[in-house]
């Protein structure tokens, strides 16, 4: 049965992807704390269904490139790649810019948040004309 396999996701994508996850939650619920909004069922349910998309997401991947892989071309590895750990750099990505975008809630007005959490948030989601600009906090 393992010999049919061909494809398996790194490991070291999805511990990433783990870690990141669990970092965003902590972030989310600090935040949450820090600014007064309490979290409720409802956002840990939020939470607990994207760890299931994520985790379906994965397993379906993992079934369509296997059954698309006979493992005797190239070409078919080199779209293993492209769409099973693309698609896990996504979902970190996803995710690291959620973390960002949480701890610039958490203290806007550090030093650390505005020369280099904001900018790199900004450079990550492609923002490069409002690099260093201020925020105007709503009102």
């Amino acid at each position: 049965m393992i010999q049919y396999i061909q494809y398996y996701p790194k490991i070291q994508l999805l511990i990433a992807l783990l870690v990141v996850f669990v970092l965003d939650f902590i972030c989310g619920v600090t935040k949450a704390t820090l600014t007064g909004k309490r979290r409720t069922s409802k956002g840990f349910r939020k939470t607990f269904s994207k760890f299931i998309q994520y985790g379906v997401s994965i397993v379906v991947a993992l079934v369509i490139l296997n059954i698309g892989n006979n493992g005797k071309s190239d070409i078919s590895k080199q779209i293993s790649w492209l769409f099973g750990d693309f698609m896990i750099f996504l979902m970190i990505y996803i995710e690291i810019v959620s973390i960002l975008e949480n701890i610039e809630v958490i203290n806007p007005e550090s030093d650390f948040v505005k020369y280099f959490i904001r900018p790199v948030r900004r450079l990550l989601t492609f923002q490069i004309k409002n690099l260093l600009k201020e925020e105007i906090p709503e009102k």
